[in-house]
C-alpha cells in the first residue's frame, strides 16, 4: 500500500444521532455486532497502515481506554480538539500535528467494503479523493467535481458542469510533499478566526494549487451514518459487504 499513516475524525457530537451520541462518541455505534472504529482500524491495520491517529472530542477517553496504544501491528495515537463543537476544520488541523508521511483522513461515521478504503491506500496521487458517481446531488452530501481527471471543488452543491461529478466518500489521501501546505492554510484559517466551518472549505484552497486525483467506488458498497435511519441502510449494506466476502 501506498500510504503509511492514518487520521480518523471521531471528534464530533454527532447530534443528528441523539439520544445514542448523548454519552458516548458517533464511532462507537455498533452495526453487525463491531464498532465503526473497529471497523475502521482493522481495515487500515489489513491495508498496512503503521500508525493511526485518533481525533479525539466528544467522550474521547471513551476510545482511549477501549482500543489502547496498538491494533495489532499498527500503533495508535491520540490528539485532542478542545473546540470539537465547533467546525470539523479544527479536527482536521489537530490530525495533522506531527505528521511528516503521507496519510489518509477519514471521518469516522461511514461503513464500506474494505476495498472502498484499500483503494485509496494504494494511490501514489499528491492529493486524492474517492468519489461515488453514482450519487445524487440533494444538498445533503458533500460532492466533488472534477474536470480534466482532477479534482477542482468539493461542496454540498457543486452543479453539472464537470467532466466527472459524485458523492465524496468522506475519506482522502495527501503525499507528504503537501502536508505542509495543507497546514499552511489551516493555519491560515485559524489566525483569521474562520473556525466554525467544515474542512472541505479548507480543501477547496489546497484544490487550487494541488493536483489531485479521484478514484471511483461507485461500484461498492458504502454509506455515511448521519441520521437514525441511515442505521438500518448501513445494515443493508453490511449484509452486501458480508455477501462480497469485504467486510471492513
Amino acid at each position: 500500500m501506498g500510504v503509511p499513516e492514518a487520521v480518523i475524525m471521531a471528534a464530533g457530537v454527532g447530534k443528528r444521532l441523539k439520544p445514542f451520541t448523548d454519552s458516548r462518541p458517533k464511532s462507537l455505534l455498533e452495526i453487525g455486532g463491531r464498532t465503526l472504529m473497529e471497523r475502521h482500524l482493522a481495515c487500515l491495520a489489513a491495508g498496512g497502515v503503521e500508525r493511526t491517529t485518533i481525533v479525539l472530542g466528544h467522550c474521547g477517553d471513551q476510545l482511549r481506554g477501549r482500543f489502547g496504544e496498538r491494533h495489532g501491528d499498527m500503533a495508535l495515537r491520540y490528539v485532542e480538539n478542545r473546540e470539537y463543537t465547533r467546525g470539523s476544520i479544527l479536527s482536521l488541523r489537530a490530525g495533522m500535528e506531527g505528521l511528516a508521511r503521507a496519510a489518509v483522513f477519514m471521518d469516522a461515521d461511514v461503513l464500506y467494503h474494505r476495498e472502498v478504503l484499500h483503494r485509496l491506500l494504494r494511490s501514489t496521487a499528491s492529493v486524492c479523493f474517492l468519489m461515488d458517481g453514482t450519487a445524487k446531488e440533494t444538498g445533503e452530501e458533500m460532492m466533488l467535481g472534477a474536470r480534466g481527471g482532477r479534482v477542482r471543488r468539493i461542496a454540498r452543491r457543486v452543479g453539472a458542469d464537470w467532466d466527472a461529478v459524485g458523492e465524496g466518500v468522506g475519506f482522502f489521501s495527501i503525499s507528504a510533499e503537501w502536508l505542509p501546505r495543507m497546514r499552511a492554510v489551516l493555519d491560515d484559517f485559524v489566525r483569521r478566526g474562520v473556525l466554525d466551518v467544515e474542512y472541505e472549505d479548507a480543501l477547496n484552497v489546497l484544490l487550487d494549487e494541488a493536483p489531485a486525483a479521484y478514484i471511483e467506488v461507485g461500484d461498492l458498497p458504502w454509506t455515511e451514518i448521519d441520521f437514525a435511519e441511515d442505521v438500518q441502510k448501513a445494515e443493508r449494506v453490511l449484509a452486501r459487504v458480508r455477501e462480497s466476502g469485504a467486510e471492513a
